[in-house]
């Protein structure tokens, strides 16, 4: 079950709006966090055209102790270089994270505790409305610090301010316990059946073959490329949340077997790095990569470019990007280490 829909129509119950909010609105909404359900972890909704109401990219996260330096296998020199589209060179750079990824400290995980994501996300808000100009765009760039329940039972937080400063805004996610979720809003209080959504995943493939499977699976249900929804599949899974080595190792593998996947170097991810990306392209008309350092292969972050002009936007255009700055497991949300 999807905890932060199920939050909003909890809200709506409680608060009843007075007007049904747009089509065009709700696909087109970049400042919410998570969406799709079944997928570890929460993050902000990546940019969606209209014409298929399936996002593009999103911010997000890897998995404990995947910062800068720790993959250090396998190099391939593409940074520096005119950008390159070779699906060899993805696969060297997927198979080198992948088995760097198995050999990273397991770190055991209690139910009571949290997995605690940290990022920079900057993404691009279209005008909405009946004759809204494509050309007044709107740029969202925020910090975001967010505590989930390793089990789903307990009350994790999210907090999200303006990158460049000031207050921040507090969103509380209320866990599921026997069967109930409850909210406050407005004085009000309000409950909802529900079931745990656990942001630490004991019940994943281990293994390239298994988790190529679940991909595939876990993407359906659109009318998107197959090939397309797994791999965004994949960066749902790891966005945000915390796999064991050998899960994390499947996903990269697996994910280097995908059709299509191919690589774009000299990016940056929105702390400034400069790395290369594993991309793939879209048929809404973008590009999503996962961006890692060229020459440790580390994960760095997430970001969406346009790779054709249309709908008000133009190709070379970055639609949407996050820097990864930590994911680590806390025994209680706000706590940080």
């Amino acid at each position: 079950m999807n905890e932060l829909k199920t939050l909003d129509d909890l809200g709506t119950a409680l608060d009843p709006a007075s007007a049904t909010p747009p089509e065009r609105l709700r696909q087109r909404v970049l400042a919410e966090t998570a969406r799709d359900s079944g997928r570890a972890g929460f993050r902000l909704p990546r940019l969606t055209m209209p014409s298929t109401g399936r996002r593009i990219a999103a911010a997000g996260g890897l998995a404990a102790a995947l910062t800068a330096g720790v993959l250090t296998t396998q190099v391939v020199n593409v940074g520096g270089n005119p950008p390159a589209s070779t699906a060899s060179a993805a696969v060297r750079i997927l198979q080198g994270a992948a088995s760097a990824a198995r050999n990273l400290p397991a770190v055991v995980v209690r139910g009571d505790q949290f997995v605690y994501a940290e990022s920079i996300t900057t993404a691009v808000g279209m005008p909405q409305g009946q004759g809204a100009d494509p050309g007044d765009m709107t740029v969202i760039s925020q910090r975001r610090q967010a505590w989930f329940s390793a089990d789903g039972t307990r009350d994790g937080l999210i907090r999200e301010r303006a990158k460049s400063g000031g207050g921040a805004k507090v969103i509380e996610m209320p866990g599921c316990r026997d069967g109930v979720r409850v909210q406050s809003k407005g004085g009000k209080t309000g409950t909802q059946p529900c079931e745990p959504e656990a942001h630490y995943r004991r019940d994943l493939p281990a293994d390239a073959d298994g988790m190529l499977a679940y991909l595939y699976r876990a993407g359906g249900g659109t009318k998107n490329p197959r090939d397309q929804d797994a791999f965004n599949a994949a960066g749902d899974l790891i966005r945000e949340a915390y796999l064991s080595p050998p899960t994390l190792a499947a996903v990269f593998d697996a994910v280097a077997r995908i059709p299509g996947v191919t690589v774009v170097g000299d990016v940056k991810d929105e702390a400034g790095r400069t790395g290369v990306a594993v991309a793939l392209t879209q048929v809404q008309g973008s590009r999503t990569e996962l961006i890692f350092d060229a020459r440790t292969h580390a994960f760095l972050g997430e970001r969406s470019t346009q790779v054709r002009d249309q709908d008000g936007l133009t190709a070379g255009q970055v639609l949407d990007s996050t820097a990864i700055i930590k994911i680590a497991i806390v025994d209680r949300a706000g706590q940080t280490s």
